[in-house]
C-alpha cells in the first residue's frame, strides 16, 4: 500500500470516528477545515512508521507534535515527535493538555468596520490570490459592478495592494484574530470509542490516540493558512459579519481548500452567495494535500483542468468554465526587448560577457542539497551547449539570493548571472531563448510567450506536466538539456508549440479576466432574478444621495 494510500485509510478512520464530534459555530467539521495541515501531518506520521523518514539522534522534543519552520517555503510544517509517538502507541503514559474552555471568547470586538452591501466579494491571503482576483474586479469595476475584498493576509508581501479601481473595497482582518492559541477539548476526541485501530505497516493505530494526537494542529496559531482552533473560530465569525454586513450575492476565492478558504466558502454560502473558485496556479499531480474543490462554480485555465476540476469537485451542482488565467492577462503588454536588455546587462556585469543566446533557470524554493543538485545538471547541460548559451538564475519569491551565492561560487566557463529576487523568472522571461523548469508557473507564462521550455524531470521531483501535453522538451539529464538548447538555436521556430497545445495548458491571454467576470455577471442576473442582489455598483453615499452607478 502506498504512503497515500495509508493515509487516506488514517483519514477516513479519523473522519468516521470522530469528523462529527467538534464543529465550529457555523457547522465546519475540525476535520474539514483543518483537513489540509491535518493530512500533511499524518503523511509525516506515516513515513516515520514506515521508517521511510527515520527519527534522529538529538530528536526528544516533549512535544507530541512539533513545528517545522520552512522560512524558504514561507509556512510551517508539522510532525510528530518521538514522544508523540510513544504516546500513539501506547509504550508511553503522557498526560495529555485539555483546552476545556469555549475558544474564541477572548476576542472581543470581531466585528469588521461598517460596511454597505456590494454585489460581489472576494477573500485572499496570497499575493497569487491579489494577482488573480484583482483584474476580475477591475474588470467588474468597468462594467459598474462594485467589489469588496475581504484581506486575510498575515505578512506585508501578500496584502492585497490598493486596488486599481474605487469601486473595489478592502476590508482587512484584525491581525489580532490570529494570536490566539487553543484547541478543540482533547476528552472530545479520545476514549474508548470501541477500540478500532488502523493498520499502517506493522503497527495498529489507534484511531483514538490519533485523534488526541492530531488536535496538536489546532492548538498553535502558525498563520492564517494554519490557525488554531481558537483563531478559526475568530476568524469565522468575522467572516459571517462582514459577509452579512456586505450582502453580496456572489463570491469569488483562489482557494477552497485550506483553512481560511473552506472557511470563507461556508460563510459565503451561510450568506447565501453563489461561489466562484478561480484556478491561480497549476495543479500538479500529488502536489495538492486535498483534493476538493467546494465551489459551485470552477473557473479554470486550460482544458487539461476540466477533468481535474469535475473529479475533485465535491459538489454534483458544480460547473466548469475553462477561462484562461487572470493574472497572465498582463503578458499580452509586456516588454520583451526590456526584458532582453535586463538579461544582457546582469550577464555583462556578473559574468563578464553576454552569449548571442540567454536560457534563464526558473528555480523553486528547494532546500539546498536538492538546489544544488539541480543547478549542477542544469549548468552542465548550458555548458555542453557550448559558449553561445548563458545561463540566469531567477530565485523563487519566497527564498533570498542568498540560497545561490554559493551555487555560483564556481562555475567554470559557463556565463552565468543572478537575478534580482524581485526581479525574478516573471519579470524577465520574456527577454529569454529558453526556460529551464521544473514546476514553476513561470512555465506556462513562457508557453504562452512562445519561448521554448525545458521542463527539468529530475528525480523526486513533481513537474507541471508541460512534456506531455507536448508543450515543452523533457530533460531528465544534462545531456538531454544540451540537446534542447541545440534544438532551439538550430531552429527556434520549429520549438514553438502549437495553438491547440498552448489552449489545452492556458487559453489565450489578455482575455481572462473579461471570461471570469462573465461568469460572475451570470451568476449576478440569476441573483437579480430571484431579487437577491443588491444594485450594481451601488456605494454608502451613493444609497445617501440617490444612487449613481460607479
Amino acid at each position: 500500500m502506498s504512503t497515500a494510500a495509508k493515509v487516506d485509510a488514517l483519514m477516513a478512520a479519523l473522519e468516521s470516528e470522530y469528523g462529527a464530534v467538534v464543529r465550529t459555530p457555523g457547522g465546519v467539521s475540525w476535520l474539514h477545515s483543518h483537513h489540509v495541515p491535518v493530512r500533511r501531518l499524518l503523511t509525516r506520521l506515516v513515513r516515520r512508521l514506515t521508517d521511510e523518514v527515520p527519527f534522529h539522534s538529538g530528536e526528544d522534543e516533549r512535544d507530541l507534535v512539533v513545528a517545522r519552520h520552512q522560512p524558504s517555503l514561507g509556512y510551517v510544517t508539522y510532525d510528530v515527535s518521538p514522544a508523540g509517538m510513544a504516546y500513539l502507541l501506547g509504550t508511553a503514559a503522557i498526560a495529555m493538555p485539555d483546552d476545556e474552555r469555549r475558544v474564541g471568547e477572548e476576542v472581543v470586538d470581531r466585528a469588521p468596520s461598517p460596511t454597505a452591501p456590494t454585489p460581489v466579494c472576494a477573500v485572499s491571503w496570497s499575493s497569487r490570490h491579489a494577482q488573480t482576483l484583482l483584474p476580475v474586479l477591475a474588470e467588474l469595476a468597468r462594467r459598474g459592478v462594485a467589489s469588496t475584498v475581504l484581506d486575510l493576509a498575515t505578512e506585508s508581501r501578500h496584502d492585497v495592494p490598493t486596488p486599481p479601481d474605487d469601486a473595489i473595497s478592502v476590508l482587512r482582518l484584525p491581525k489580532e484574530l490570529l494570536a490566539h492559541g487553543g484547541g478543540p477539548p482533547v476528552r472530545a476526541l479520545s476514549g474508548t470509542r470501541d477500540g478500532r485501530t488502523v493498520q499502517v505497516g506493522e503497527y495498529a493505530v489507534p484511531v483514538d490516540r490519533l485523534a488526541a494526537l492530531v488536535v496538536g494542529v489546532l492548538r498553535r496559531s502558525a498563520d492564517v493558512t494554519q490557525p488554531s482552533w481558537a483563531a478559526t473560530v475568530g476568524i469565522e465569525g468575522w467572516l459571517d459579519d462582514a459577509l452579512s454586513r456586505l450582502a453580496s450575492p456572489v463570491f469569488l476565492c483562489s482557494n477552497d481548500t485550506s483553512p481560511p478558504g473552506v472557511l470563507a466558502v461556508h460563510a459565503a454560502e451561510r450568506a447565501g452567495a453563489d461561489t466562484v473558485y478561480v484556478q491561480h496556479g497549476a495543479w500538479v499531480e500529488g502536489q495538492v494535500a486535498w483534493r476538493a474543490q467546494h465551489c459551485r462554480h470552477i473557473a479554470v485555465m486550460g482544458a487539461r483542468d476540466v477533468l481535474t476540476a469535475r473529479t475533485w469537485s465535491k459538489r454534483a451542482d458544480a460547473h466548469v468554465h475553462v477561462v484562461g488565467q487572470p493574472r497572465f492577462d498582463v503578458l499580452a503588454q509586456v516588454d520583451r526587448a526590456a526584458q532582453r536588455r535586463y538579461l544582457e546587462k546582469i550577464l555583462a556585469a556578473q559574468a563578464g560577457s553576454v552569449p548571442p543566446r540567454i536560457a534563464v533557470w526558473a528555480c523553486q524554493p528547494f532546500r539546498e542539497e536538492k538546489l544544488r543538485s539541480h543547478f549542477e545538471v542544469v549548468a552542465e547541460g548550458v555548458r555542453r551547449a557550448g559558449s553561445t548559451w548563458g545561463l540566469v538564475v531567477a530565485p523563487h519569491p519566497a527564498q533570498g539570493a542568498d540560497a545561490y551565492s554559493a551555487l555560483l561560487e564556481d562555475v567554470g566557463t559557463v556565463s552565468v548571472a543572478l537575478a534580482d529576487s524581485a526581479v525574478g523568472a516573471r519579470g524577465c522571461l520574456a527577454g529569454a531563448d529558453a526556460l529551464i523548469s521544473a514546476s514553476s508557473t513561470c512555465g506556462i507564462e513562457a508557453i504562452l510567450l512562445d519561448v521554448p521550455v525545458l521542463e527539468l524531470v529530475l528525480p523526486a521531483t513533481r513537474t507541471l506536466g508541460l512534456a506531455d501535453q507536448r508543450a515543452a522538451q523533457r530533460c531528465a539529464a544534462s545531456p538531454e538539456i544540451t540537446a534542447a538548447l541545440e534544438r532551439i538555436a538550430e531552429a527556434p521556430r520549429a520549438c514553438r508549440i502549437s495553438a491547440a497545445a498552448k489552449r489545452a495548458i492556458c487559453l489565450d491571454v489578455g482575455a481572462s479576466s473579461a471570461a471570469v467576470a462573465d461568469v460572475v455577471a451570470t451568476a449576478l442576473a440569476n441573483a437579480t432574478a430571484r431579487g437577491s442582489a443588491p444594485p450594481l455598483g451601488l456605494s454608502a453615499a451613493d444609497t445617501k444621495h440617490g444612487g449613481a452607478n460607479r
